[in-house]
C-alpha cells in the first residue's frame, strides 16, 4: 500500500492506537499532535514497516513534516540499530 493511498484511507490516532495497530514497527506519521512534555499525542500514519527502510520507501517523496519513530511493542534487551547502506562506513567497530 502506498503512502498515499494509506493516508487518503487513515485517520487521526492517539499514540495508544498506533501502538498498538502498529506493534513494533517504524510509522512515519504526519499531523502529529504533541504533548506538554513533547510525546506524541495523535498523528496520522502515512507509513510503517518493520524495517525503517521499508517504511521511509513507502513514502515515496520526502515530506518536511513527517515524523519517523518506533512504536517499541515490547521492551528489547539490547537497542536496536539499522544502518542503511549509506551510513555503514560512518560507523566503525571499536574493537
Amino acid at each position: 500500500m502506498s503512502a498515499q493511498s494509506l493516508a487518503a484511507t487513515s485517520s487521526v490516532l492517539s499514540w495508544a492506537e498506533i501502538c498498538q495497530q502498529y506493534p513494533n514497527e517504524w510509522v512515519c506519521l504526519l499531523d502529529s499532535d504533541h504533548e506538554l512534555d513533547g510525546s506524541i499525542r495523535s498523528a496520522l500514519v502515512i507509513s510503517h514497516d518493520r524495517s525503517i527502510v521499508a517504511a521511509l520507501d513507502q513514502l515515496g517523496t520526502s515530506k518536511p513534516d513527517t515524523t519517523v519513530v518506533h512504536t517499541w511493542g515490547h521492551p528489547l534487551q539490547t537497542p536496536r540499530i539499522e544502518i542503511v547502506h549509506e551510513s555503514r562506513d560512518l560507523v566503525r567497530s571499536r574493537r
